[in-house]
């Protein structure tokens, strides 16, 4: 290869990257992440899980990822609307628009780059080669074989452009729509509308055929691949020809772009409606309906949209327009203003979320407000629940103190699991695994499953084996990512406006703004009605929606009698519920506690400082169950007055277990102290945990170090270091009478917020082998 050939294409290859470096990376942002997250080909693989409706998000990321690529390459007419508008220069539009053609096709001095359809192009590309490898992992030289036919394909377009610019095909389809003796807007709306039904009948194929085959894995394969493969060649086929084709005659070209332009935003902005309103009122559907990358695409493409009409192109159109008049240019502020707009962009996304994200709250008749002084110190609490239950002890009374690790959907599957088959172990008339339970540690996603099996007391469900895979399917095989990428990326910040908006109208400022972990404690509470269709939305929302304390106090003359000194008022029927967080700003654990908190731990009292700061109010028990697993970036940082913002609880430690010797050592010197003999009490520590804590650590090889070894390791430490360490001192403190064991699942499964059926089934499998080896800790 000649050197002025080699250093012109290295020069075209800068000029593409420098000019095009915040698309290039925004749009291959979600493909390379489910290219190198298991997480991300997780949700790839749902796509063809059968039975269900996963086949409708097909045609779907078809038309999404169109999008993105129309996104990246389409010439932004309406830029140039906006662009005169704005500065007021009389200019003939399409003049503008021949500048822009040169300059998005890579012809232009001085900026000359490669044409943009090759990197529109890429993330569909990435996605193709993510669906094949994932949907076979051992056998990877199916995806490279189609990414090579693939690129075969985009060869054989570019040769035959070359030899003759126009394929007779393409020719003749250029001609029937538009050599109609018309006006080039009227050829040009026609030719536009032609392509797009096109377009469309070929999702609606897409659509059909999926339905056809929605109940085998191997014809969604198939079709998620076939189906992609066929838009991306149909995508760069397309854009070649406008290249070679519509270009010719500038007139129609320029209308041809403007109609596209238009009918992209107002898909765009049709999606974005319906995705808001899935999310926040569940209407027309659930957006749980939509795939995660869907949402991610769709999100993305608006960004990158609205980036290069509003920054991008105005800057471009500037520049084309100040090298041609000489006489007069545009005016630096105007180039000035444009730059200030994209960072102000920039800082808000990076440092303003817009959103306060102040943590859910209810205002509340004072009759039915609490007050966290009146909760019992743990040992005064502890005596009268030993008491309420000396009257059915033998010689001994097991005393369950219960901890959960976090984990997402599968800690929470595996805790409400974990907890049925221990209550299925010894569960008659007079004696219940349940009754024996005297408190609950939960960390993230641990948080959700006991929440779930703390409502089947609440409401009385009676315990059925053959009911918790349906029922677990029910509540956790859902998909609970869309709501948060929507609402990370667009519908917090939306929902933050409006607060502003609204609350400065109408003086309703006070009232909390919402945002993702708002919606996500709807859907959690959505999912558990469904799969609970024996008791009506009204007393479910009284546990989920009630106070954080409203289960524990005992109804008396239609209200609660909350007295400070009259500790009997709070009944001793259900578990003590601690529910762990951390505080972003100090790095301390967090606890919801419902009683006094200071009388044994070293944690914060989150439910007190929240009483201290919002007197008049109740916290709903699902708000604090979504502040255990606000894992970032997934939930939001919820801040609460006094403490700061809180994050997922597995940031101090994971293991749920911190809290728990607290609990115990506090229990078991008060024990020793009362001197009481009769019955003996015997403390049970159970640490249901989600992955294998005892498995033998590998010997760590040498990996250069790095920015991202360094980001590794400040997950690690919480996560993997604090775990390990509060989990085995747990089982160290435990001495005879007293035990502790762990309950652990011994499988493989995902770690996820969108888990699979076949997931739980593997789950449950395991439980009954898990569970012959604590039958002989249990006994």
């Amino acid at each position: 290869m000649k050197t002025n050939t080699l250093y012109r294409i290295l020069s075209r290859l800068y000029n593409t990257i420098k000019l095009n470096l915040f698309y290039v990376l925004l749009s291959l942002l979600v493909p390379v992440i489910l290219w190198k997250v298991q997480i991300g080909r997780d949700i790839v693989v749902s796509l063809a899980e059968p039975g269900g409706h996963n086949y409708v998000n097909i045609p779907l990321l078809i038309a999404s990822f169109s999008l993105l690529a129309l996104s990246n390459w389409v010439i932004p007419v309406l830029a140039i609307d906006i662009w005169k508008g704005v500065l007021g220069r009389r200019i003939k539009t399409q003049l503008l628009y021949r500048g822009l053609v040169a300059l998005y096709n890579g012809h232009t001095a001085g900026k000359e780059q490669f044409p943009i359809r090759y990197f529109a192009s890429l993330p569909w590309v990435i996605f193709l080669y993510v669906a094949a490898s994932s949907f076979f992992p051992d056998r990877p030289f199916i995806a490279i074989a189609i990414i090579l036919l693939l690129i075969a394909l985009v060869l054989l377009l570019d040769w035959m452009y070359r030899v003759k610019r126009v394929p007779a095909v393409f020719q003749g389809l250029w001609d029937s729509m538009t050599e109609v003796g018309e006006h080039d807007r009227t050829k040009a709306l026609r030719y536009v509308t032609s392509m797009t039904v096109l377009f469309v009948l070929f999702l609606v194929v897409v659509g059909l055929l999926g339905a056809w085959v929605q109940h085998s894995r191997a014809g969604l394969i198939a079709l998620v691949i076939g189906g992609n493969f066929i838009g991306v060649v149909a995508n760069y086929a397309y854009m070649k020809f406008a290249e070679n084709v519509d270009v010719r005659a500038l007139g129609i070209s320029y209308f041809v772009s403007k109609y596209i332009h238009i009918l992209s935003l107002v898909f765009m902005m049709t999606v974005a409606i319906l995705l808001q309103t899935s999310s926040a009122r569940g209407w027309p559907i659930s957006i749980g309906f939509f795939s995660p990358i869907f949402v991610l695409i769709m999100a993305i493409s608006l960004y990158l949209f609205l980036a290069d009409v509003l920054v991008t192109a105005q800057l471009n159109i500037t520049w084309l327009y100040n090298a041609e008049h000489t006489d007069g240019p545009v005016w630096v502020w105007y180039r000035l203003a444009i730059h200030t707009l994209a960072f102000g962009f920039v800082f808000l996304f990076f440092f303003n979320a817009i959103n306060s994200h102040r943590i859910h709250k209810k205002m509340v008749q004072p009759a039915r407000s609490f007050r966290a002084d009146t909760r019992p110190t743990l040992t005064t609490y502890f005596d009268h629940w030993v008491d309420a239950r000396l009257a059915e002890s033998t010689d001994t009374l097991n005393v369950y103190l219960i901890s959960g690790q976090g984990g997402g959907s599968r800690a929470a599957v595996w805790f409400y699991m974990a907890m049925n088959y221990l209550d299925s172990l010894e569960s008659t008339p007079s004696r219940r695994f349940a009754d024996h339970v005297f408190s609950i540690s939960t960390v993230s996603g641990s948080t959700s499953g006991a929440a779930m099996y703390l409502a089947d007391q609440y409401l009385n469900i009676p315990f059925r084996p053959t009911a918790v895979v349906p029922r677990m399917k029910t509540i956790y095989a859902r998909n609970y990512l869309s709501s948060s990428f929507w609402g990370v990326l667009i519908g917090d910040g939306f929902e933050g406006i409006k607060h502003e908006v609204f609350g400065r109208l109408f003086g309703t400022r006070k009232v909390f703004p919402k945002d993702r972990n708002y919606y996500f404690q709807k859907e959690e509470i959505k999912g558990y009605t469904v799969a609970t269709p024996e008791r009506d939305t009204h007393e479910i929302d009284e546990f989920f929606k009630g106070d954080y304390l409203a289960s524990y106090v005992i109804q008396s003359t239609g209200r609660q009698e909350m007295q400070s000194d009259d500790s009997i008022t709070f009944g001793t029927d259900r578990p003590l519920f601690f529910i762990n967080s951390a505080i972003v700003e100090t790095g301390e654990r967090g606890v919801f506690a419902p009683v006094d908190l200071a009388s044994f731990s070293l944690g914060t009292d989150l439910y007190g400082l929240f009483k201290a700061h919002n007197e008049g109010y109740s916290i709903p028990l699902i708000a604090c169950v979504n502040q255990s697993q606000a894992f970032p970036v997934i939930n939001a940082y919820n801040y609460l007055d006094g403490a700061g913002r809180l994050i997922d609880g597995g940031i101090y430690e994971n293991s749920g277990t911190a809290t728990t010797l607290e609990i115990y050592e506090t229990l078991r010197r008060h024990v020793e102290a009362r001197q009481d003999t009769s019955p003996v009490i015997r403390f049970v520590c159970i640490n249901i945990v989600n992955t294998n804590m005892d498995v033998v650590k590998e010997v760590v090889g040498f990996r250069p170090a790095s920015v991202l070894n360094t980001l590794t390791a400040a997950f690690q430490s919480p996560f993997g270091g604090h775990e390990q360490f509060s989990y085995r001192n747990m089982l160290r403190k435990a001495i005879a009478p007293d035990m502790a064991y762990p309950f652990a699942l011994d499988r493989p499964v995902p770690l996820t917020r969108m888990l699979q059926p076949a997931a739980i089934d593997t789950m449950y499998m395991a439980l009954h082998r898990v569970g012959e080896s604590v039958k002989r800790n249990y006994r």
